[in-house]
């Protein structure tokens, strides 16, 4: 049996660039996430009274913001490889893939109402300066692929919600940079979920954040995925101890080698080859295996390209390897 997205998920991907799943956590694992981060922003805040330059950038006006965050709580680590999730990942951007970037999402409710109309975080597209270059047309391709974890209720309107405009990952540059003097504000999604949701998305869709105007925390999780070549954005190497101890898959995703073996291949020294581009044991990249034997890669049409990123193996080999007769 096959394991991934629905066909209307792969629609609304297609279409709109995000796919929601409403309360994708129990209620136990619910409140272990969001008492992991309730013990984590209280860390953050205790310090930072104590040093008032503690984790400088960390610390906002409306709440706490940590990147890799996966490294700060086990509860919140173990989302990275969700089983109910991983799954979809895998089926849009294929098992070649680790962690770019983790962010925690801790916002307090705004006590300045007079900054009711002013962003939390004001618009953007992610990667727009880094993923336009890589595009013959403008429009940015699918080299990241992000999910959102929703642990406090999304449902009410002001409370820090995200907004988003469906399709927008599909404009070119010219698009992009004068979206403000056409787009209907109609056109812009409100996302209100209750607590426990997910949202699986192309963060090179236009969004922002609304202010928190409730009367309680607002708490989110983001967790990002890209192709193994692409370096990640909030750490060069992860904790040794927390490679070793982890399962294979969890350490690939953790940006190493499946097997521990050298990310430089057999012979790094003599003669270095990366594992993320060329691997010669697929040992070191177990999603493989489990992807194929799960069934989930079938190759979906997500709007622009499939987004399926492999790499050649050991079993790779030129196709040509003689010269054309008339040389």
């Amino acid at each position: 049996m096959s394991i991934g997205l629905t066909k209307k998920q792969i629609k609304d991907l297609n279409v709109n660039g995000f796919t929601i799943i409403e309360k994708l956590l129990d209620k136990k694992s619910l409140m272990e996430v969001s008492e992991a981060m309730d013990i984590v922003a209280d860390k953050i805040l205790k310090n930072l009274k104590k040093n008032p330059g503690y984790l400088d950038g960390q610390f906002y006006g409306d709440g706490v913001k940590l990147r890799n965050c996966i490294t700060s709580h086990k509860k919140i680590l173990d989302l990275i490889d969700h089983p109910k999730i991983l799954p979809l990942v895998v089926n849009v951007i294929g098992w070649n893939i680790q962690n770019r970037d983790s962010v925690f999402d801790y916002k307090v409710p705004n006590s300045n109402k007079s900054d009711a109309k002013e962003m939390s975080h004001g618009w953007h597209f992610d990667y727009e300066e880094e993923f336009s270059g890589t595009t013959l047309d403008g429009r940015m391709p699918l080299l990241d692929f992000k999910v959102g974890w929703y642990i406090s209720d999304h449902t009410e309107s002001g409370h820090s919600t995200i907004l988003l405009v469906p399709g927008s990952f599909k404009w070119d540059k010219l698009q992009r940079a004068t979206w403000e003097s056409w787009l209907d504000p109609k056109n812009i999604f409100e996302l209100r979920v209750p607590a426990g949701s997910v949202m699986l998305w192309r963060p090179t869709l236009l969004h922002g954040v609304t202010p928190n105007l409730s009367n309680s925390i607002r708490k989110a999780i983001y967790i990002s995925y890209c192709p193994r070549w692409i370096r990640p954005s909030s750490f060069l190497q992860q904790d040794t101890h927390l490679i070793s101890s982890s399962s294979p898959i969890r350490r690939q995703l953790l940006g190493a080698m499946g097997d521990l073996s050298d990310p430089l291949g057999k012979e790094p020294k003599n003669s270095p080859s990366s594992q993320y581009w060329f691997s010669d044991n697929w040992g070191n990249v177990p999603l493989k295996a489990w992807a194929e034997k799960n069934h989930c890669l079938k190759r979906n049409d997500l709007g622009l390209g499939f987004g399926i990123s492999e790499v050649k193996g050991p079993d790779y080999k030129f196709k040509q390897r003689t010269l054309p007769e008339h040389l």
